[in-house]
């Protein structure tokens, strides 16, 4: 890398610190972190080690968490609530004690960034299913479904009927799960959730690089991608695990493209194949998306009912418009819910569901 390029991608790394910080200033730690790293080339530029596409401030924080999750007794530590509590959390400027702990274990972090993606499983974005899956088997009655996931990471989302999921006054799934996730439904409901399916027959995920629930150390890194300053969230993704880990849903190695019609086949051809992906698509080049389409579309082709569920950024789905917004928020929010259907190997009109929370802390029909 040249040094012309390497100081223009420099400068890009401290420009994604600084929309972070602005993005997300309720978050006490990682917004001054953000700001932090944004005026200090030398943390920021370990992140210029990152592979293409994954240089974001959320590598670096991932990379520092973990490290912090192996090292409970950094003095970094006291700021993360995924170590500490409330009442022991420290108190006063992060920023000093976090740079020097980037600087002594540097050499580490940047073989951590170099070699490592950020991988999610938000389990809460289980809401934003429930509410597909209910659209999407709508026309089907009772039919069975085979859930298929693109990007699966360690397959937590697979498990959603496993897991107590309340979407405003409605509750699908295990009502006794020690999992117990929510959104708050603003505006119209978005979808009557009694067409929830009943049974979940078969299900599989597929993933560049699939994470195995006994895996304690790819399962710490997964934790690692969540804040700290969110501890809810991390209790939730242990909850998670723990009811998962003695009969997780398995996950594939392989290409949510090239690989789709592969892993198809290994399921139950008999149910509703529905397939979903969350916040996976986004980091798929804009190009191969329409491959996606018609590697799905080839799964309808002898007749079977097929869905196509997505939770993604605004324009990132093929056919699935964006609604409009008309909430009392200044920007629009950025995750769009949409269903594609084939039926009789035949495509039916594709739906725009709503608007939700990345997180899947609210959902919204706003169309």
């Amino acid at each position: 890398m040249s040094p012309a390029s390497t100081a223009a991608g420099l400068d890009a790394i401290r420009g994604y610190f600084r929309s972070f910080a602005t993005s997300f200033g309720e978050l006490a730690l990682y917004a001054r972190l953000a700001s932090g790293c944004a005026e200090d080339p030398s943390i920021a530029g370990m992140l210029l080690s990152a592979r293409p596409g994954q240089e974001r401030p959320v590598l670096l924080f991932a990379a520092v968490h973990d490290l912090v999750l192996r090292n409970p007794d950094l003095p970094l530590a006291g700021w993360y609530r995924s170590v500490n509590s409330a009442e022991a959390s420290a108190t006063g400027d992060p920023w000093p004690t976090f740079r020097s702990t980037c600087l002594e274990h540097r050499d580490e972090l940047v073989e951590v960034i170099a070699s490592r993606s950020t991988q999610t499983n938000e389990v809460n974005r289980s809401t934003s299913l429930a509410v597909l899956l209910a659209a999407a088997c709508a026309d089907l009655g009772d039919a069975p479904v085979t859930l298929v996931e693109l990007g699966a990471s360690a397959g937590l989302l697979l498990g959603v009927d496993r897991y107590r999921v309340r979407v405003g006054d409605h509750v699908v799934g295990d009502p006794d799960s020690p999992v117990r996730l929510d959104a708050e439904v603003r505006g119209p409901a978005p979808v009557d959730l009694v067409t929830f399916p009943r049974v979940v027959a078969d299900r599989v995920g597929i993933d560049r690089d699939p994470i195995a629930l006994a895996d304690t150390d790819r399962v710490r890194w997964l934790e690692a991608c969540l804040w700290p300053d969110e501890p809810w969230r991390i209790e939730r993704f242990r909850a998670a695990v723990a009811l998962l880990r003695s009969d997780p849903p398995p996950v594939l190695a392989g290409d949510m493209i090239d690989d789709f019609g592969r892993v198809v086949d290994t399921c139950r051809s008999d149910t509703h194949l529905v397939v979903f992906d969350s916040w996976a698509l986004t980091y798929v080049a804009r190009e191969r998306r329409p491959a996606l389409v018609e590697a799905i579309a080839a799964a309808a082709g002898d007749g079977r009912p097929v869905s196509w569920i997505t939770a993604e950024a605004p324009h990132c789905v093929p056919g699935i418009p964006v609604p409009p917004w008309s909430g009392s928020e200044a920007t629009t929010p950025d995750t769009v819910l949409g269903l594609r259907r084939w039926r009789r190997g035949a495509e039916l009109e594709p739906v725009t569901v709503g608007w939700a929370h990345p997180h899947g802390n609210w959902i919204r029909r706003d169309v």
